[in-house]
């Protein structure tokens, strides 16, 4: 059992025997010294767990302060200041210079009890110490990694007052300006931003700067060392990005536009051969307009993914909504989805309960992101099966969760987290034998974005892969 220090600092001999007679046996061990500066550096050496202070020490009760106790290294311990009875003006300017208690002498009430709860309240203080130095040493940690980024990084309080900014910032916007508004200085507006207004926590935004780069910044909530939020954002330079996709936009508009007319040219076409207008035609004359109309029908495909790719950069991406169920919503293409499973000699099963909630999509969208995921499994399983579920998840006030897994070739796991981009294919000899321009999965992503959903995928190769999405259930 642990033995508690209590040093008295006084000459009251008086005091001295009470805490004798009450300390006795008790797990304390009392040690007694004058209150002067030898007094006070011997029971420093000590390292008490509690000082007891007699006032009759200073000419002036009134002058009572901690501070002789912490520049002799006692730093965190309680003070319990030691009063004549009747000086209610020394008590109360001992409370309110940071004593834990007072006792009045001669000493009448017990003692231990008061003991126990300056002991308790030391051991707070010193957790509420060391948390803030644990603090302060990580945001000075935190600081001296944002003074050596490249990128513009910032610190504000909630009421958006610039706290801190590192030297990539001050070049952007200037130095000396710490305690202004952020959004005064780094947008020269009146009031705070929407992104700011509307999220109390983390957020991700993009911005036109001064120096004229575009940049995305991310934020995070940090905690200074009197348990105040701040707000830490840091911005990465996307400008060459934007240039890229403006490049892409431009591309894909030309190019999808300009493709439309002669597609359809080779449809009609095809038609007129096939309706034999033209004259009739033998079974390999047929056989050859079929293989035109189906590679015609690959190419529309691609066109209208481009077209919607474009959509997608431009920010364009427009939903017609209505009340649906996803038994509705999957009837759209299980026919073809199927058939295109039966045809490479597939096991193509699909699970969708009756009793599911109904939801609120556009339909086409919908079964157009179904479509490209349940399109791909079949492409990339060789034998095996393709299984599409659907399920209720009641988190988030209720979500309906739709799987596709597939027994295929698998995702490399490098590649995992990268097959939702824009035009990005996994390499490979296998992969790239497969028709596609790596549009299917990206638009996906962004049909169910857009409803508010989450598309996420699980893989390993050589075994398979499962791709998730939810939509909110409406209502």
């Amino acid at each position: 059992m642990k033995v508690y220090k209590i040093a008295y600092l006084g000459e009251d001999k008086d005091v001295i025997l009470a805490l004798e007679r009450e300390l006795k046996g008790a797990n304390f061990k009392l040690v007694a010294a004058p209150g002067d500066y030898n007094g006070i550096r011997k029971v420093a050496g000590l390292n008490p767990d509690l000082i007891l202070w007699d006032l009759d020490n200073d000419p002036e009760p009134e002058s009572f302060s901690l501070e002789r106790f912490r520049r002799a290294d006692m730093k965190g311990q309680p003070v319990i200041c030691v009063a004549r009875r009747g000086s209610v003006k020394s008590a109360v300017r001992c409370i309110s210079s940071g004593a834990t208690d007072i006792i009045f002498k001669p000493i009448q009430e017990p003692f231990i009890p008061r003991a126990a709860v300056a002991l308790n309240i030391g051991e707070l203080q010193k957790r509420l110490n060391w948390s803030s130095s644990v603090i302060d040493d990580t945001n000075n940690q935190i600081k001296r990694i944002l003074a050596n980024l490249k990128d513009p990084a910032y610190i504000v309080s909630p009421e958006f007052h610039i706290l801190y900014m590192n030297r990539a910032a001050e070049e952007i916007f200037g130095e000396g300006l710490r305690g202004g508004a952020c959004y005064t200085v780094f947008y020269d507006r009146s009031e705070p931003c929407e992104v700011c207004l509307k999220s109390k926590g983390p957020a991700r935004w993009r911005a036109v700067l001064k120096n004229g780069k575009t940049y995305r910044f991310v934020s995070a909530l940090v905690t200074n060392s009197s348990g105040e939020p701040e707000k830490i954002a840091i911005g990465i330079d996307i400008t060459p990005d934007q240039e890229v996709k403006k490049i892409h936009k431009t591309f894909i508009s030309n190019v999808s536009h300009d493709l439309r007319t002669p597609i359809s040219t080779i449809d009609q076409y095809a038609s007129i051969l096939l309706d034999g207008l033209t004259g009739e035609l033998n079974e390999e004359q047929k056989k050859c307009v079929e293989v035109i109309r189906r590679s015609n029908f690959r190419l529309f495909n691609l066109v209208e993914n481009l077209i919607d790719a474009n959509r997608i950069l431009s920010g364009d991406f427009k939903l017609r909504m209505e009340i649906t169920s996803v038994r509705e919503v999957m009837d759209l293409v299980l026919d073809k989805l199927k058939a295109q499973a039966e045809d490479k000699g597939l096991k193509f099963e699909v699970e969708v309960p009756d009793e599911l909630p109904r939801i609120y999509v556009d339909k086409a969208r919908i079964a157009q992101a179904i479509a490209n995921i349940t399109g791909n499994a079949i492409k990339f399983t060789d034998e095996g099966r393709v299984q599409v579920r659907a399920g209720y998840m009641p988190r988030d006030e209720g979500r309906i969760i739709v799987s596709v897994e597939d027994t295929g070739i698998g995702i490399p796991r490098e590649d995992l987290g990268k097959v939702f981009d824009l035009f990005y294919r996994v390499e490979g000899d296998r992969v790239y034998v497969e028709e596609g321009a790596g549009l299917g999965l990206s638009i996906s992503r962004e049909i169910i974005r857009a409803h508010g959903g989450t598309l996420w995928a699980e893989s390993v190769e050589g075994v398979g892969s499962a791709f998730h999405m939810t939509l909110p259930v409406y209502g």
